[in-house]
């Protein structure tokens, strides 16, 4: 039993009203928001030692951290995009600009590219958290994933031109019917593709390799960036970790997208994995186990032009029409 008053070093950070923490299979329910973290251990009824204690309390507030800067990222985005919107509307809003002056058409464009990008944010917060919580519906169906996927590469073509990136892509097979919910893996082809072609040198090249081996398929996707170094490998699937990218900031993400890419992988009982080192380019290899349904979904009937918004949204970093 814990009988003393564990003395944070630090100012003791206070926790939350509503969070559910569970340690050792026992819940602490509704925390009083002005509870700290020595009072919980006070309050506790849990058998833990001053090491375990001292851990426990270590990765909660570790936790924390990560969480309020994940959100204070997300914040600064959003607040930054809006910024852009809001001081061009009140342009034209002032008659600054002249609604039939050429300069009006580059500033909308403005407006759109960064009213994607806020939709980009708030659409992959929005699916992850289903993701984490088990509400995302997968609707399956059988189709050939090699075809869908090439559809989907020459669709993205454009984007790679934007920068003169060159997209290649191989497969060992011409067709592999398999059930998959077909916005799930436009979702994660689009994303992983866009993360290449944003941090990826002009000039290069990103190479799509699809191989299918007896009842497994895998989809990897290999740039010749500045790629990812040893020690942030583990943590890029992490939503509340973003790796430092001073030298662009413009360019960095927010974290999300392979966060859902990840959900959105092992949803479908697959697994992805990262090979990178620093200054070598990243690849993604995502494998996937080849199934057919017998009651396909009927909620899989595809509307292109749902899939060119898509495009323009996941793109919206590297948007210049």
């Amino acid at each position: 039993m814990v009988n003393y008053l564990y003395n944070i070093k630090t100012k003791s950070k206070t926790v939350m009203k509503g969070i559910i923490i569970m340690i050792n299979n026992e819940f602490i329910e509704k925390l009083d928001s002005k509870m700290n973290i020595s009072e919980i251990i006070l309050n506790g009824k849990f058998n833990f030692t001053n090491e375990e204690s001292t851990s426990i309390i270590t990765g909660l507030m570790d936790k924390s951290i990560k969480q309020e800067n994940f959100l204070l990222n997300i914040s600064h985005d959003l607040r930054g995009h809006l910024n852009v919107i809001l001081s061009i509307m009140q342009c034209i809003d002032y008659g600054s600009i002249a609604i039939n002056d050429k300069k009006a058409m580059e500033y909308m464009k403005i407006v759109k590219r960064n009213s994607l990008k806020m939709l980009k944010l708030v659409n992959n917060l929005i699916d992850t958290t289903k993701l984490e919580n088990n509400y995302y519906i997968l609707h399956k169906k059988n189709i050939d994933i090699i075809s869908m996927i090439e559809g989907t590469i020459s669709c993205i073509d454009k984007y790679a031109k934007q920068k003169n990136i060159q997209l290649i892509f191989d497969t060992n097979e011409e067709e592999c019917l398999m059930a998959v919910d077909p916005d799930a893996i436009d979702r994660i082809v689009m994303n992983l593709l866009s993360n290449s072609i944003k941090f990826s040198y002009t000039n290069t090249n990103v190479y799509i390799n699809i191989m299918v081996m007896g009842d497994k398929i895998t989809i990897s996707i290999r740039d010749e960036g500045p790629g990812i170094s040893k020690e942030y490998q583990e943590k890029v699937f992490n939503r509340f970790y973003q790796v430092s990218n001073k030298k662009d900031r413009e360019n960095s993400g927010s974290g999300i997208g392979l966060d859902l890419v990840n959900y959105l992988v092992k949803s479908m009982d697959g697994s992805i994995e990262l090979k990178s080192e620093e200054g070598n380019g990243c690849e993604f290899i995502i494998t996937l186990p080849i199934t057919i349904v017998e009651e396909q979904d009927d909620f899989c009937i595809r509307d292109e032009s749902n899939k060119i918004q898509m495009l323009e949204v996941e793109f919206s970093d590297i948007y210049n029409n």
